[in-house]
């Protein structure tokens, strides 16, 4: 399957170009759920898709299946309350751990002592984002499992409808909008086995796309708010974690908070989308212009490196 990652749309262009060359003809299936109920408002979207877009309205979809199955309405409120526990935990330990990682920075002087205690610091952070997706994973199986997710009536019509849309459309393009509710929506309506078109996806898409799904914002309106494990993401490529906006929202010359990043995620890699980019994944393969943050906290390119 054919991949295409975007930089953020601010302006369409870049979107527009890439519709035209991977998807010049036939329909294009188009996922906004996570403008939420700004959904329908589609005038520019479908301009960028040459005014081929099939809407497949995967808000609209959840709510119906909210309101026509009180049951499903009933665990999907246990289960968001769940996760939101979930993350409050997360988050207390998380600030905690990092509070570790910057303490021996600052107080540890002799170099062998530092190094020791910093790898087993920085296991205990790894380890702390791999019990918040494991613990995620766990809850969500057990909500399927529990109702039945899957042979709801409901459910099981949308499915059907949105995998006939998908069949009869040339290509997918994924937007952006509120990551949660993204993702949420495309997992509920089962996208990842039902894609086999080329996919055009930008911002918070591509998050969803990806393996994993980080929060992240180092200039946030209130407070300090380090990077976040959120969940597992579609998986529709691997070994890549998206940064969109990542030049306004991550601190890319603090070298030290980016080698922490990098090494938090890795062996994947934290790649930046920023305005204008655009990634084409072959095979999963990542392009040689593609910008990194590696692990010790540069920002390059395989193209600059050799």
């Amino acid at each position: 399957m054919h991949l295409t990652l975007l930089g953020p749309q601010r302006r369409v262009a870049g979107a527009r170009s890439a519709v035209a060359e991977i998807i010049p003809e036939g329909p294009v299936a188009a996922v906004n759920a996570g403008w939420r109920e700004r959904e329908s408002d589609t005038d520019e979207l479908n301009e960028v898709l040459g005014g081929r877009l099939v809407n497949l309205e995967l808000y609209r979809r959840w709510q119906k299946v909210l309101e026509a199955d009180p049951a499903v309405a009933e665990a999907e409120q246990r289960l968001a309350d769940r996760l939101e526990a979930l993350r409050t935990a997360y988050r207390i330990r998380l600030r905690h751990a990092l509070e570790a990682v910057w303490a021996l920075q600052r107080q540890v002087r002799d170099a062998q002592a530092l190094e020791d205690a910093s790898t087993d610091a920085l296991a205990a952070v790894r380890a702390l984002d791999t019990w918040h997706l494991a613990r995620g994973r766990e809850v969500r199986a057990a909500h399927r499992q529990e109702l039945g997710l899957g042979q709801r009536e409901a459910v099981q019509h949308h499915r059907t409808e949105v995998a006939r849309l998908l069949g009869g459309s040339a290509g997918l393009v994924v937007a952006g909008g509120h990551v949660g509710v993204l993702l949420h929506v495309l997992s509920l309506f089962g996208l990842a086995e039902a894609v086999a078109v080329p996919v055009i996806t930008w911002s918070a898409g591509a998050m969803a796309l990806s393996e994993r799904v980080v929060l992240f914002h180092d200039h946030p309106p209130r407070g300090e708010r380090p990077l976040e494990v959120h969940a597992e993401g579609l998986g529709l490529y691997a070994g890549v974690v998206p940064f969109p906006h990542a030049r306004r929202r991550l601190r890319l010359d603090d070298q030290q908070r980016m080698a922490l990043l990098a090494q938090r995620l890795a062996p994947s890699r934290a790649v930046l989308l920023p305005d204008g980019a655009r990634l084409d994944l072959q095979h999963g393969v990542l392009p040689r212009q593609a910008q990194r943050i590696d692990v010790t906290g540069q920002v390059t390119s395989a193209a600059a490196v050799g």
